[in-house]
């Protein structure tokens, strides 16, 4: 994991610019959630650790390997970055469903 820090880029408006695809299949390689929509369970893992929910020791690493989380394990915290709050926006801003 880098130790950049992430600032929000006004002209990433796609979430496949913020994850990249490949990225997410190496996150996800060698899991099994029954399911392959991984977009969906970063965004769903996204609003659970800003609700302060359990989603599971999989699904936190790869949330904090994606950098859309800091898990800080000593203290048992979980905190959304900048980039998981991107990554909420652009998962539900075009949803008319939700």
């Amino acid at each position: 994991m880098s130790n950049k820090k992430y600032i929000r880029d006004p002209n990433v408006n796609a979430i496949e610019d913020l994850v990249s695809d490949e990225a997410i299949q190496k996150a996800f390689s060698n899991t099994n959630f029954g399911h392959t929509n991984f977009r969906g369970l970063l965004a769903q893992g996204c609003i659970k650790a800003l609700a302060g929910w359990h989603q599971g020791h999989t699904l936190t690493t790869i949330l904090n390997h994606l950098e859309l989380i800091k898990w800080n394990r000593d203290k048992n915290t979980i905190k959304v970055t900048a980039k998981g709050n991107h990554y909420i926006w652009l998962a539900f801003k075009s949803r008319p469903e939700v």
